[in-house]
């Protein structure tokens, strides 16, 4: 049995479409479910009510600490954690899961495939995570040893990539990371203002983790000249030739069943 760790705010929605999937189709396999609330202002504390959840409130959020903190609240080794808007796919996700968990002591995790890169990745590597630090855990789905977790906290104030560096962590230690071959949906929809945010974080941590330089102001303004003068010029016109082809399309189609009739 895995305990499900769900990270929360304002996204009642989301959160009871995961819920509603999960006690259908995972009942069994489940133990508990745990929402990891960030004081959320709709009704995302009655919807988890509704389905019986262990609700843990934080106050100050980092991707870390409501990983932490949700892993400090499981009962079970295994941890699925995941996000208000992603969802595992196939039957026998957990069992098959649970499975490739026990077939060894020096397992810390499991990223679950979602794409073609990774899944080619993935056979290169025998299933096994290299480079951690670009290709560990995505705790928007993922599942986490607890055992391996008692000894290895996530970094909580890392904005981001916490699941990342935690991999790497782990790794260096000689646990191991697997690419596994079941997979989830991930259905969020961001607004303009959440993009803008989510790049911050990310370049950030990417720049922090990595130890690299960010570039000086005069090659900022000049990625932007370029990007504005150049790159979106470019862009324009391909938009205009794409309709241009699609109109001519329209004239065609608009032939042929003419002369079908």
């Amino acid at each position: 049995m895995v305990s499900v760790v769900i990270r929360n705010r304002n996204e009642a929605v989301a959160l009871e479409n995961v819920l509603t999937i999960l006690k259908k189709i995972y009942s069994d396999d489940i133990a508990e479910i745990i929402i990891v609330d960030n004081n959320s202002e709709d009704n995302s504390i009655e919807i988890a009510k509704k389905f019986n959840c262990k609700i843990v409130t934080i106050n100050y959020f980092t991707y870390g600490s409501a990983t932490n903190i949700g892993i400090q609240h499981a009962n079970s080794k295994y941890v699925l954690l995941l996000s208000s808007h992603a969802i595992p796919i196939g039957n026998s996700f957990f069992i098959n899961s649970i499975k490739a968990l026990e077939t060894s002591n020096s397992i810390a995790g499991i990223r679950y495939i979602n794409s073609i890169e990774n899944y080619s990745r993935a056979i290169k590597n025998n299933f096994i995570v290299e480079q951690p630090l670009q290709f560990g855990l995505m705790t928007g789905c993922a599942i986490v040893n607890k055992e391996v977790w008692e000894h290895y906290k996530f970094d909580e104030e890392l904005v981001f990539s916490e699941d990342k560096e935690w991999s790497e962590r782990v790794t260096k230690e000689g646990y191991k990371i697997l690419d596994f071959n079941e997979t989830f949906f991930y259905f969020i929809k961001r607004d303009q203002k959440s993009l803008l945010n989510r790049y911050k974080n990310e370049t950030i941590s990417e720049y922090t983790l990595h130890n690299k330089k960010f570039p000086s102001k005069i090659k900022i303004i000049a990625s932007f000249l370029k990007k504005v003068i150049i790159t979106n010029t470019k862009n324009y016109y391909k938009t205009i030739w794409y309709d241009y082809l699609i109109l001519k399309a329209k004239f065609e189609i608009r032939e042929k069943l003419l002369k079908n009739d």
